[in-house]
């Protein structure tokens, strides 16, 4: 009985180390040999498949994104800044084997100077939080999905904000990873350009309940607030980098 009760326990243990991070890709639209362009609207739609045995959990994020010829892209928000294309999951559990699609509508694409000719675009996938940051996946090659597109630089003519501008790579904007579990708040934010950031809870009438304020080393933002003393409820945690809120996420507070 002994012997049996070692190998079962030697059983369960190998099961559980032998969890792997792993997630693949696929680029759904544009096409092979279809064709992009200023003014040629396309939906850039890809899935994510968790092709591991670890779980992508509501508290981990997904970041995808497009590159063209192996370089992000960017375009001009509101504010007039010019800001990476990338867009994030979070929320949302994929488990193994689980996948979810995503879409994104846009009005063309201009690439500054480029001839009529084929490019690569690809769909790009990383998932970062507690589950699999310092983590190497199990399949590196597979976070990024290609198709040869034809690109026709006389597509069309628009206004700049209807289209993507390709630029050279870049950063990833600001990614906030932050997350709520039990009576903690986990900050937790990528590529942010100051050296000081503040966190703010805000109550749904508009009342900032708590604000702390965080010490940025490398770009990397991380620490803890307790949400012992807010009130029951939903509140809103507001990530702000000099003085302008980044982020917004919805935190339901149950003690």
């Amino acid at each position: 009985m002994r012997k049996f009760l070692l190998s079962l326990s030697v059983l369960f243990a190998f099961g559980a180390a032998s969890a792997q991070n792993d997630i693949s890709v696929t680029l759904n639209s544009p096409t092979a040999g279809s064709s992009i362009g200023p003014g040629m609207p396309f939906t850039f739609d890809m899935t994510v498949t968790n092709s591991g045995t670890a779980d992508v959990t509501a508290n981990d994020t997904v970041v995808y994104y497009p590159t063209i010829n192996g370089g992000l892209l960017t375009t001009t928000n509101q504010a007039g800044q010019t800001v990476t294309v990338a867009f994030i999951i979070t929320g949302t559990t994929i488990s193994a084997n689980g996948m979810e699609t995503r879409g994104v509508n846009f009005g063309g694409l201009s690439i500054t100077g480029a001839p009529a000719g084929n490019i690569d675009m690809c769909a790009n996938a990383i998932v970062i939080g507690p589950n699999w940051n310092n983590v190497t996946e199990s399949d590196t090659t597979n976070n990024t999905d290609c198709a040869s597109i034809a690109y026709d630089p006389n597509g069309g003519t628009v206004g700049l904000a209807e289209n993507l501008v390709y630029a050279d790579m870049k950063n990833i904007s600001l990614l906030d990873a932050s997350y709520a579990s039990g009576s903690t708040y986990f900050v937790e934010a990528y590529n942010v350009s100051s050296s000081t950031a503040s966190l703010s809870f805000v109550d749904l009438t508009g009342r900032t309940i708590l604000t702390q304020e965080f010490e940025v080393r490398n770009s990397e933002l991380k620490g803890e607030v307790s949400l012992s003393n807010l009130p029951h409820g939903v509140v809103l945690a507001v990530l702000s980098v000099d003085g302008q809120a980044v982020s917004t996420k919805k935190v339901v507070v149950a003690h």
